[in-house]
């Protein structure tokens, strides 16, 4: 492949992570302001109100031409801006590294041709990652700075992670961590208990809140014009917390990474992989420390309502756990109908691998749209049923809220989109990456509540990255040969058998 072509590639991929950043930034500050993201359309100084013009607005490049300061007001523009638009290009470039130009994933297609064939015949698996990685970039801004997640992030990355699966089965994907059969079916049944469910909670809830507006029509419209018209004489912690080497390390590191792809691309630069991804990854590490240090009045009040709330915890897991009842006993049907009817197995098997047409496309080989919907509906059942019985389990044990429904959320649409065995991998990874941020910020800040959500991402971020590193590790291929031996039975055990 041409030195051009591949030249093309990476800008192209690089400014679509600097314009999702950018994106980004607007969301992580409106949303937890109840400011829409339609009204205005157009971006404005938080201290001066005036518009910034197009030019002013260009991710990373109108930061180092205004020197970091207002056109208008000569106000510092906050470093979080930069930071995030760099970080998440920094991001998109690991994954595309992954994938296509390091080749370190099995189920990817590892193309002699070059790197725009293989972006042609694998791209919704990797656009899947940066909506992914994209939504859990936001997840994380807001949850350091108001401990809460909001699940339209999640619910959106479920729904693109559904529709790439279903679009991207070709044969060497078949590598990729997919569900076994009956364990496909078993998790459909179940995304079907938990969908009817889901939709008679929404019907339920849009009733309530359509009283509640009836009751108070106004008050949410008086509270998004006071925000609207009161800007902040000084940014929020999050977005003061980095300082300003912070911006021009990221954006270093983001030129350097570029620079690297492109001469590994060229086959002029013997790094390894690891060595590439290893330092971005530390930095972002980092950047979360550095977020988490400053003291907010969120640390407070989420302690308060894990207090006040310990009375009735027990109560309340145990209602969600009426509330999944249904997805499980779905579930159970499912697997019966494998198990002990010998007339389903074979066509529900059937219908799994049945391939439509494909169209006269090279992505469609292969095409099994009801396994590619296997794939996505397993790894959405299974890591959100571990979020679940963690919840469920240590809420019960210790008398008091023990993981959030939003890192439940997380999770959820992580497997949809990664697959359980990341999920489950990355929340063992979790707990220690949690336990040193805790310590590095312990000298900073005392707070009895962690927000956890920045660490899954950076977790799940890990894991995607080394996947196949991971599953070679002794105790990892342990537990994997012994997961095999239970499911023998079953037709497909290819995340047990990552080199096949």
């Amino acid at each position: 492949m041409s030195v051009l072509a591949t030249l093309w590639w990476l800008s192209f991929w690089t400014a679509l992570g600097l314009i999702l950043g950018s994106f980004l930034n607007a969301v992580i500050y409106r949303i937890p302001r109840r400011q829409s993201l339609r009204d205005p359309l157009w971006s404005a100084c938080p201290y001066c109100h005036n518009r910034i013009a197009w030019y002013d607005n260009l991710p990373v490049v109108s930061f180092i031409l205004l020197r970091g300061r207002c056109r208008h007001c000569s106000v510092p523009i906050a470093t979080f801006y930069p930071v995030i638009e760099a970080l998440m290009a920094i991001i998109v470039l690991l994954l595309l590294d992954a994938f296509m130009i390091g080749c370190v994933r099995e189920g990817l297609s590892a193309s002699a041709v070059g790197l725009g064939e293989r972006i042609i015949l694998d791209w919704p698996i990797l656009a899947a990652h940066v909506v992914l990685f994209s939504c859990l970039l936001a997840m994380s801004a807001i949850d350091i700075e108001h401990y809460w997640v909001d699940i339209r992030f999640t619910n959106l990355v479920t729904i693109f992670g559904f529709a790439m699966h279903m679009i991207w089965t070709p044969r060497h994907s078949m590598s990729w961590p997919r569900p076994w059969d009956s364990t496909a079916v078993v998790c459909i049944f179940a995304l079907v208990g938990l969908g009817v469910v889901w939709l008679v909670f929404l019907i339920w809830c849009q009733s309530e809140e359509t009283d509640v507006q009836e009751e108070t029509p106004s008050e949410e419209q008086s509270h998004r014009d006071e925000i609207d018209h009161s800007g902040p004489r000084r940014p929020p912690p999050s977005l003061a917390a980095p300082p300003r080497q912070a911006a021009w390390i990221t954006v270093s590191l983001l030129v350097i990474l570029f620079i690297l792809l492109l001469l590994r691309q060229a086959g002029d630069v013997p790094l390894r992989h690891a060595g590439r991804a290893v330092i971005p990854l530390f930095l972002i590490f980092t950047l979360v420390v550095t977020a988490s240090t400053p003291m907010r009045d969120a640390d407070d009040e989420i302690a308060e309502a894990i207090d006040e709330e310990r009375s009735t915890a027990r109560q309340m897991v145990l209602s969600e756990l009426l509330f999944l009842l249904p997805a499980a006993l779905f579930g159970l049907t499912g697997w019966w109908l494998v198990s002990h009817g010998q007339q389903f197995a074979p066509r529900f098997s059937t219908a799994l691998h049945t391939q439509a047409p494909s169209l006269g496309l090279s992505m469609l080989r292969n095409w099994q749209p009801f396994f590619g919907l296997a794939t996505a509906a397993s790894g959405f059942i299974i890591a959100g049923a571990m979020g679940w019985a963690i919840r469920i389990v240590f809420t019960l044990v210790f008398g008091k809220e023990a993981f959030g429904t939003g890192d439940i959320h997380m999770m959820a649409a992580a497997g949809c989109v990664a697959g359980w065995p990341v999920v489950l991998l990355g929340f063992i990874l979790t707990c220690g990456l949690a336990l040193l941020g805790w310590l590095a910020t312990l000298p900073f800040k005392r707070t009895r509540a962690l927000p956890l959500g920045p660490w899954l991402s950076i977790s799940f971020l890990v894991v995607v990255i080394f996947f196949n590193t991971i599953l070679q590790w002794p105790v990892v291929q342990r537990v994997a040969a012994l997961g095999e031996w239970y499911f023998s039975g079953n037709s497909h055990a290819v995340f047990l058998e990552p080199g096949s």
